[in-house]
């Protein structure tokens, strides 16, 4: 028994360390720096998002020190490559469902109930907009940043050790499913209440797409960076806010 609260002990300081750099890493990277002098580049549009990238890579170095099987959060080989695209499709098309036939009749209750400004997240690109040359930049970032990066942060670290400390069964991990979506919508503040909430939504379908088929990140991920790239052009053309 002993052993037993002293591994549920580590497993929950390490997810409440997570979820504490989940949120503050990037800024306090930052903030060291400036104090010590040091200008960090910035990426356009996307600033200081290598930083979180960083913080995934510590991740998985920390998992390789404690000899902790990658397998376990979802880091598998990818095998079947054709198979594991065709599933994070079916979860992009899941996605973009939701986005054409449900947020219509969400988004005018939030922005009603919140006060809030329509588009936020648009704005937030809008110099994106027309601009092919940071269209075709801002696409492979997509990729590693937020298919690989943030998969391996939110659904495969956060979610699985959320379970994990709510005890590895079926409800812990259906509350580990919500409860990590919800950070995730919060971690997206930026976009506004209509943002959140949609990012809410998509991270939960991430997350069922994870399970799905065995704790299998490959799917997430693919889903993950098809959605970004859609997005991406969405805001490029102007099909954002047609």
């Amino acid at each position: 028994m002993p052993t037993m609260n002293r591994l549920w002990m580590r497993r929950a300081f390490e997810l409440a360390a997570m979820i504490a750099l989940t949120f503050f890493f990037v800024g306090a990277v930052v903030w060291l720096s400036s104090q010590a002098g040091i200008a960090l580049p910035q990426m356009p549009l996307l600033r200081h998002t290598y930083l979180y990238f960083l913080l995934t890579a510590l991740l998985l170095a920390y998992f390789y020190w404690r000899g902790e099987p990658l397998a376990e959060f979802g880091i598998v080989a990818p095998r079947r490559f054709l198979v594991l695209f065709g599933r994070g499709f079916l979860i992009f098309v899941a996605i973009l469902i939701f986005e054409i036939a449900i947020t219509p009749f969400i988004d005018p209750v939030i922005l009603k109930l919140t006060g809030a400004q329509p588009h936020q997240a648009e704005r937030f690109f809008a110099a994106l907009r027309g601009n092919l040359g940071l269209l075709l930049y801002l696409i492979p970032v997509g990729w590693v940043f937020g298919g690989i990066g943030e998969e391996i942060l939110n659904r495969g670290f956060i979610m699985t050790r959320m379970a994990q400390v709510l005890g590895n069964g079926r409800v812990a991990w259906v509350a580990a499913v919500v409860l990590q979506g919800m950070l995730f919508g919060i971690g997206h503040a930026y976009q506004g209440p209509v943002g959140i909430f949609g990012v809410f939504v998509i991270g939960m379908l991430y997350a069922v797409g994870s399970l799905a088929w065995g704790r299998n990140l490959w799917p997430a991920i693919v889903a993950h960076a098809l959605f970004d790239t859609f997005g991406f052009w969405a805001l490029y053309s102007g099909f954002a806010q047609s």
